[in-house]
């Protein structure tokens, strides 16, 4: 509640969703938020799509799926999360490819992964891709502002990387070409989270001037 008029879009990821499952969406919804389903399906093509319009159902605003996971698999999350839409007469939701998790260290062949995953969700029609921002400048060399670049592992000045390798300021993230930044300890584990946010947002406002 106390991020309401500061936060746009809160995040369910995996923890949250097992302890509290599908109502936590519909509670937040009722606060004014949109949510992202971050559950990272993974799985058969069949098993994503009835994933992903089971997430459409939800009315959530963005689902994660794994770029791993193939072109046909990307394909098919994209083909269910639309058609659950289409059926409901709604907007579908982003459908967002995971690349590599940003607890990875960064290697020499990141970069390359990274992109030759972000091709390969652009083919399958995906809406944007999960990346590092140190991906970030790479990926919007290559890629148009059509496919949205989602950055985690965003920590603000003076805060701690925790289990988080591949992290960045939100002004760097942003300066870089993100178009969406994933911030959570930041603000989850501070004394005022709305405090948190509210600075945050002030070192993004210094990202954009960039």
């Amino acid at each position: 509640r106390e991020l309401r008029g500061v936060v746009k879009t809160v995040k369910v990821g995996s923890a949250l969703f097992t302890v509290c499952g599908p109502p936590v969406i519909q509670r937040l919804r009722a606060l004014g938020f949109e949510v992202m389903l971050d559950l990272k399906f993974f799985d058969i093509p069949n098993t994503v799509a009835l994933s992903c319009r089971a997430a459409a159902r939800h009315r959530v605003s963005m689902v994660t799926v794994h770029a791993r996971g193939g072109r046909e698999m990307l394909e098919a999350a994209v083909r269910g999360s639309r058609q659950e839409a289409r059926l409901r007469r709604m907007p579908p939701p982003r459908v967002l490819a995971v690349t590599i998790l940003t607890s990875a260290g960064a290697g020499r062949s990141t970069i390359g992964d990274v992109l030759a995953l972000a091709r390969t969700a652009q083919a399958a029609g995906c809406d944007g891709v999960v990346a590092s921002a140190h991906e970030a400048r790479a990926l919007r060399a290559r890629f148009s502002r059509r496919l949205r670049i989602v950055c985690p592992g965003i920590r603000p000045r003076a805060s701690a990387r925790g289990d988080q390798r591949r992290v960045a300021t939100p002004a760097r993230a942003l300066a870089d070409g993100a178009d969406w930044l994933v911030v959570g300890r930041p603000i989850t584990a501070a004394r005022s989270p709305q405090a948190a946010a509210r600075s945050i947002l002030r070192e993004m406002a210094e990202g954009t001037a960039c």
